[in-house]
């Protein structure tokens, strides 16, 4: 986990940090897994780890974390979130504990049915 957090394991083009989870991240974080999914690189897509804000791309720790009550919750929204790709796409979500923070990280690797499109804004969620 912690190479992950602090690089060396993965490239800075494959790691996104985001402090929290809100109505304006989920946006976010779809259009990137969409973008992860489609890895253009073959760099066998990218992560995403929420609980960590960044600066200029790396991470800023101690973490934020979490809030555990809220976490069933996020998780049920990234997966509606990306029930909206087209054609659906669904990452890998982990839940960890870093630095004694609950953080989720959300891996995308390359697809099998590229190319992937994120969903428009404004259209309604498939929950």
């Amino acid at each position: 986990m912690d190479g992950l957090i602090r690089g060396g394991v993965v490239e800075d083009n494959r790691r996104e940090f985001q402090k929290t989870w809100d109505e304006q991240i989920k946006s976010v974080v779809a259009k990137t897994i969409c973008a992860f999914a489609n890895d253009l690189l073959n760099l066998n897509g990218g992560y995403i780890v929420l609980g960590i804000e960044d600066e200029e791309g790396r991470p800023i720790l101690l973490p934020a974390g979490l809030d555990e009550m809220n976490l069933e919750r996020i998780q049920k929204e990234i997966r509606g979130a990306c029930k909206r790709i087209v054609p659906e796409y669904q990452p890998l979500i982990g839940i960890e504990r870093y630095q004694e923070k609950i953080v989720a990280v959300i891996w995308a690797p390359g697809g099998d049915n590229r190319p992937y499109q994120a969903p428009v804004e404004g259209a309604k969620d498939r929950m």
